[in-house]
């Protein structure tokens, strides 16, 4: 069923974990064990099948809380995939990307759970995006705002974390223009399958172009009506804390604290 490239993806997944587990006291080995319960599902779509990198991150708590959060893409200069046109990106899979995820070359920025891994075992910043989100989770479990990295990193596994659009933007740190058919396409189908497979109780998109961009390829499909769907502001975006004084004198921070508190109550 699973071709070469991704059992050694996998194996190389396992790996990690129990590293993590010995060195970090992260159960990061739980997190791959469902991984893959969820990807004997997910690996069924030939899309997938071929660019797991953007499989999802499945937190290790995820089953309790059926939290879904959807950002807009990952990112590269456009010069990091050599000859690979961005109209190309899709007929082309992770594996014959040039490149590949023994060092910190760009593979390892469009590989969703490798990301993620990154910044729960202590490799990369865990700041912005990803501290934004897991911070506010953490206040609700631990009941406060005194909290310990390692507290507001955990929440992290409280949910579980893909990109909307399949391809990376091109220009890094900015968000992904030049948006085609096929970009829209995969985005929309692909990401109705994942969802479809963990079958959130509710889904936070943050961004708001990919949550607009979701629900222009939903149009005529209604596949959004089975689901609890919000949305706020990129949590690396300045609107993540400011308070809109023209309206209800909130953040986006806020409103997503009242849309995910209900999951852990």
């Amino acid at each position: 069923m699973f071709n070469d490239s991704y059992l050694e993806h996998i194996d190389y997944f396992i790996k990690r974990c129990l590293i993590n587990k010995v060195s970090k006291g992260y159960r990061l080995d739980i997190m791959c064990k469902q991984c893959e319960e969820f990807d004997t599902e997910l690996k069924k779509n030939d899309f997938i099948n071929h660019h797991y990198e953007c499989l999802p991150f499945i937190g290790d708590n995820y089953k309790t809380s059926r939290l879904l959060l959807i950002g807009e893409s990952h990112y590269v200069e456009e010069c990091a995939i050599d000859n690979v046109k961005r109209e190309d990106f899709y007929d082309i899979s992770f594996d014959d990307l040039p490149g590949d995820m023994s060092d910190d070359g760009y593979k390892t920025y469009i590989n969703t759970r490798y990301v993620f891994d990154s910044r729960i075992n202590g490799e990369r910043s865990f700041k912005g995006f990803f501290s934004g989100p897991a911070t506010e989770i953490a206040r609700i479990i631990y009941s406060g705002d005194t909290l310990s990295l390692e507290q507001r990193i955990s929440a992290m596994h409280q949910y579980a974390f893909m990109n909307y659009f399949k391809r990376p933007s091109y220009d890094a740190g900015k968000t992904i223009t030049g948006l085609t058919e096929a970009d829209r396409k995969y985005a929309y189908e692909i990401s109705c399958y994942i969802i479809k497979a963990l079958s959130p109780k509710l889904i936070v998109f943050l961004s708001k172009k990919a949550y607009k961009e979701f629900y222009r390829s939903d149009q005529g499909h209604n596949f959004s009506s089975g689901y609890d769907i919000k949305r706020v502001c990129h949590p690396s975006s300045c609107w993540w804390n400011r308070i809109r004084e023209k309206s209800d004198k909130r953040c986006a921070r806020q409103d997503f604290h009242d849309y995910v508190e209900p999951l852990f109550k």
